[in-house]
C-alpha cells in the first residue's frame, strides 16, 4: 500500500509541474527546462566536494551535508539561470498553435521529470533509513518503475564521459576512455543506501572465496562460489546497461 502511495505522489508531482511550466507557454517552459537541467548539472559537479568541506567543519550537520549542498547550489543556481533569462530572452514569442501545445507540453514534462529525479536523489543523500520511507530502496524505480532519479543519474554520467573524455593516439580503450567519469560503477544508489545509518541491510557485501555471501541485489540469490560469486551489484557485469547506454543499478 504504502509503496503504491509513493508512486501515486511522485507521479502527481510530476503532473503537477508539469501543469506549472506549461503554463508559461513552450518559451517559458523550454527555458525553465533547460535551466532545471543545466542547475542539476550543476548541482552535482560541485555538490560532493562542498559537502566534503561543510561535513569537515560542521560534524553536528555532518549526515545531512550531501543533501543540504545538493539543494542548496541547485536552488540557487536554478534561482540565478530564471533571473538571468527572464532578463535577457524575450517575453513573448509567437508559435504556431500545434507547435505551442506540444512543444509547451514536452519541455514541461521534461523539465518536471528532472526536477522530481533531483528531488528524489536528495531523499536518498540524506541519513534516513537504508530503504527511504521503510521500503524504498536502489530498486524501487520511482515513479511505477520509471526510474527517474536512475535516469538523471545515467544522464549526468554520459554527461561527464561525453565531454570530459582523453584518447590515446586513435584507439579508445573503453566506453569513455580516459574520462573522469561521474560514478564509473554505478554505485551511487548502492553507496547511498549502504551509507544510511539507520537499518542493517548492505547491498555492498561481496561474496569471497566459495563460503561468502552472494552479491545483494542478484535475482534469486546465486549459489556461493558460482559464476556471480566476487561480484558486487556496481558490476558493469552484474548490473548491465541503462537505456542511455551507460552503467546505472537495476
Amino acid at each position: 500500500m504504502y509503496p503504491f502511495l509513493i508512486n501515486i505522489v511522485v507521479a502527481a508531482l510530476v503532473l503537477f509541474l508539469t501543469y506549472a511550466l506549461t503554463s508559461e507557454g513552450l518559451w517559458g517552459a523550454a527555458l525553465m527546462c533547460f535551466n532545471v537541467m543545466f542547475a542539476g548539472l550543476i548541482a552535482f559537479n560541485f555538490y560532493e566536494p562542498l559537502a566534503a568541506m561543510l561535513a569537515s567543519n560542521a560534524s553536528a550537520i555532518a549526515g545531512h551535508a550531501d543533501t543540504i549542498c545538493m539543494m542548496s547550489i541547485f536552488l540557487v543556481t536554478l534561482w540565478i539561470l530564471r533571473l538571468t533569462t527572464e532578463t535577457l530572452a524575450p517575453a513573448l514569442i509567437r508559435y504556431p498553435s500545434i507547435l505551442y501545445q506540444l512543444g509547451r507540453l514536452f519541455f514541461g514534462f521534461a523539465g518536471s521529470v528532472m526536477t522530481v529525479a533531483i528531488i528524489l536523489l536528495s531523499f536518498e543523500a540524506a541519513p534516513v533509513h537504508k530503504n527511504v520511507f521503510g521500503f524504498m530502496d536502489y530498486k524501487f524505480k520511482p515513479p511505477f518503475k520509471m526510474g527517474v532519479d536512475q535516469e538523471w543519474l545515467a544522464f549526468f554520467q554520459w554527461t561527464t564521459g561525453a565531454i570530459f573524455p582523453t584518447y590515446s593516439g586513435n584507439a579508445r580503450d573503453q566506453d569513455y576512455a580516459n574520462a573522469k567519469v561521474f560514478d564509473p560503477r554505478g554505485e551511487w544508489l548502492l553507496n547511498h543506501q549502504d551509507a544510511r545509518p539507520a537499518g542493517t541491510e548492505t547491498v555492498l557485501s561481496t561474496a569471497e572465496g566459495g563460503g561468502g555471501a552472494p552479491a545483494a541485489g542478484g535475482e534469486g540469490g546465486a549459489p556461493p562460489g558460482g559464476a556471480d560469486a566476487g561480484k558486487r551489484p556496481g558490476d558493469f557485469s552484474t548490473i548491465g546497461s541503462g537505456a542511455t547506454g551507460v552503467v546505472v543499478p537495476n
